[in-house]
């Protein structure tokens, strides 16, 4: 009520300020209390005190230094792209409207493509001026291609978002603040603004607003947020959301040479065919309060005189081939995309050229989707095989150029240094998103050709669910025994599985007598990654000899994994071989390290390392990997794996398939012992192994053998053979799709 009588009173002094009874002066009194009251120009005030707030923050070097520290550490980092060639009119207008963002955390990447204007001059003034955050590439020749400094500025940028800025274009001040935000889901891919039209003199011109309502009428007054597959099939696929890549961000990650060289054999609609592989399966989000604008002048109008061209046409042909290619984009949207380049024709008549012959819309009709989005299904980013193999999987599957994406049941127990592992080109999506908006429809809007699932929750949330649109794997890593799942849902999800991939023959026990047809079942092998990091410490650093044998357990340290095991049989065989100097090294965190740490009693020779990343290194420092397990999920452990992959030998459990893993034609990569539950009979059968490989000859000979085996844990090949297995199961529907 009290806002309504401010507003009544702002209008009534507004209505008197144009009385011309009235003096001059009375009437500017009676402007100035009106504006000063108005409570609708609260708002403008508020934003222009934070405007000017920001620029003298980003004015300051120290504070600016300070905020980029800071944002480093906690906020997503842009870095902003400005290709310029002889737009040296414009330039300065551009660059100060990236310094003027209300969004402090943003670096600047300037790429001049041989100028012949003053635009290097008023580079270098930026540079000069603002030397922590304005970083200049100059070209020694003219590139000849757009792309082709996108490209290298791609390639330069340390930013989390990527922010492409043409050097004639710019943006309200709070471009970046609003688009930004969308970034928090890590779903999405790229986010959009509201791009107009500007003059050369910068001021704004009417037309793009009818240009996005046309694609797609009635969504452009709110912020939107659909998978990339829902955009394409809709208005994406009917016009270029984006036309100016300025009013665009991207999650940055590396874009293929593949995909650079075909946006650069477009003429002008290589940023459109850029947009689908920068969004991947992702989510694009449309935010209408980040402004930009797309400046129209005598210099960039080479998009409108193509469209006089048959060699235009052809490209709009060429592109929804791509698309269609990609994704099930349906008739209504390509009726749609026809018809809105048909009147582009016949507006400019193009003389001796019929539009059929260089939009074959039948053609089109026809093409059929080759490109295949897998959804990869796991618990969490935690330590664990189970979890860390689907993530090196999808990553395997991504450089292969697969479109792929990730959903995980829980987000409380992700590890940074886990969740870093993925490839930040793949996109994750949040079970809890899939059940608002419900699996099948998720999957649907997603466009999901085949989920890969790795953990019995995923097939929960999928399979209890109704008909799937789609193909259906799983790999058992033991979470049907782990979780108790009953006989009559393991029997009911088997008719939607089309392939079930195990690991280790104790998975197959859940399926003891339900007659679930042999064919579905199919033994993989394990992989992982090689890592060539280097362990950041030394053996000096740790003070053990250079002469010492080095043992190394790298675990959880959770019951059954045998890290008090270890500690005792390693001092046991100490105590009988005290001649030979030794150390254990322990890597990982869990429950049972403190017990461990008991055991151990402060001896010098052993190391609690706790969480490291760089296991390969560590094993490169070791002489012996241990891995005693007798816990019940063992199956195909990625740790001995890292350890065969740099010749590093084993002493193992024979448990899960750890034996048949650790030799290849008679070729043993180690000592494996029986994991009896005798706990006295076990350390000894361990300390005596360990004793075993104090002898160089003993252990030299299975360190050639670890080297052998440990080339055929080739993670690439491995996924390679699970996308055959998609492409039949694409292709075969399972049992219930059948009927």
């Amino acid at each position: 009520m009290r806002v309504m009588r401010r507003l009544i009173y702002s209008r009534l002094l507004y209505r008197l300020s144009e009385t011309q009874w009235l003096s001059e002066r009375r009437r500017e009194r009676f402007l100035k209390s009106a504006k000063k009251r108005d409570p609708l120009l609260l708002v403008h005030k508020v934003d222009d005190f934070c405007m000017k707030y920001y620029r003298r923050i980003n004015n300051n070097q120290l504070l600016s230094r300070r905020f980029s520290e800071y944002g480093s550490k906690n906020g997503l980092t842009v870095s902003a792209i400005v290709p310029n060639y002889n737009h040296g009119k414009y330039l300065t207008e551009r660059l100060d409207s990236i310094l003027n963002q209300s969004y402090p955390l943003i670096d600047i990447i300037v790429l001049d493509d041989c100028s012949t204007d003053d635009s290097r001059a008023i580079i270098d003034s930026y540079v000069n001026k603002f030397p922590s955050r304005i970083h200049a590439l100059y070209s020694t020749e003219n590139s000849g291609n757009v792309f082709h400094q996108w490209r290298k500025g791609h390639i330069e940028a340390t930013g989390d978002i990527v922010w492409i800025c043409e050097s004639d274009d710019f943006c309200e001040p709070t471009f970046v603040e609003r688009a930004i935000r969308a970034f928090r889901d890590p779903s999405v891919m790229l986010a959009f603004g509201r791009v107009e039209y500007a003059n050369s003199d910068g001021e704004y011109v009417e037309g793009l607003d009818n240009y996005r309502e046309e694609s797609e009428p009635g969504i452009w007054g709110q912020t939107t947020v659909r998978p990339a597959c829902e955009w394409f099939c809709g208005g994406f696929g009917v016009k270029n959301l984006i036309p100016n890549v300025g009013g665009s961000l991207w999650r940055r990650h590396h874009i293929s040479d593949d995909v650079w060289d075909q946006a650069s054999n477009f003429k002008v609609m290589g940023d459109w065919f850029l947009y689908s592989a920068v969004a991947g399966a992702g989510q694009i989000a449309y935010e209408p309060t980040a402004v930009s604008y797309f400046r129209i002048h005598s210099n960039n109008t080479s998009g409108l005189k193509a469209q006089s061209t048959p060699e235009y046409y052809a490209e709009y042909f060429r592109l929804m081939k791509l698309l269609k290619a990609k994704w099930p984009i349906p008739n209504q949207t390509l009726d749609r995309f026809v018809a809105s380049s048909h009147r582009i024709f016949k507006r400019y008549g193009i003389s001796g050229q019929k539009f059929e012959s260089l939009l074959d819309a039948k053609e089109l009709r026809a093409t059929k989707r080759h490109q295949h989005h897998i959804l990869i299904g796991l618990m969490g980013f935690s330590f664990g095989g189970g979890e860390i193999f689907p993530v090196h999987l999808a990553n395997a599957l991504h450089r292969l150029g697969v479109i792929v994406s990730v959903v995980q049941m829980h987000t409380n127990d992700d590890k940074p240094e886990v969740r870093r592992l993925l490839d930040p080109g793949i996109p994750v999506y949040d079970a809890n998103y899939v059940r608002e908006l419900g699996a099948v429809k998720f999957l649907e809007r997603t466009g999901v050709s085949l989920v890969h699932s790795h953990v019995a929750n995923v097939d929960k949330l999928f399979l209890d669910s109704g008909t799937l649109p789609c193909a259906y794997m799983s790999t058992l890593h033991g979470s049907y025994e782990a979780m108790k799942i009953s006989k009559n849902r393991v029997s009911r999800w088997s008719k939607k599985i089309g392939r079930f991939a195990y690991l280790a023959e104790r998975n197959l026990v859940p399926f003891d007598g339900l007659k679930v047809p042999a064919d579905k079942f199919i033994k993989v092998r394990n992989a992982i990654p090689f890592d060539d990091r280097a362990f950041p410490k030394t053996r000096a650093d740790l003070d053990i000899p250079v002469n010492a044998v080095v043992f190394c357990l790298a675990s959880r340290a959770v019951e059954g994994k045998g890290w008090i095991e270890a500690v005792k049989a390693y001092m046991k065989m100490r105590d009988r071989r005290p001649e030979i100097p030794t150390a254990l090294l322990l890597a990982g965190e869990g429950a049972t390290v403190e017990g461990a740490k008991i055991c151990a009693g402060g001896d010098s020779t052993i190391h609690f390392l706790g969480f490291v990343s760089e296991v390969n290194g560590l094993y490169r420092m070791a002489d012996v990997a241990l891995l005693p397990s007798r816990y019940a999920g063992e199956s195909f452990p990625l740790s001995l794996i890292q350890a065969f992959q740099v010749g590093t030998p084993c002493v193992a459990t024979d448990i899960g398939e750890i034996k048949r893993m650790s030799s290849i034609k008679s070729k043993e990569a180690g000592i494996i012992f029986d994991p009896t539950d005798d706990n006295e009979i076990f350390i000894q059968s361990l300390s005596t192994a360990m004793e075993q490989m104090l002898d160089d000859a003993t252990r030299f000979s299975f360190r050639n053998n670890a080297a052998f085996v440990g080339k055929s844990f080739n993670i690439d090949k491995l996924a390679a053979d699970y996308f055959q297995e998609y492409l039949t199961l694409i292709e075969s529907p399972t049992e219930e799709h059948k009927t």
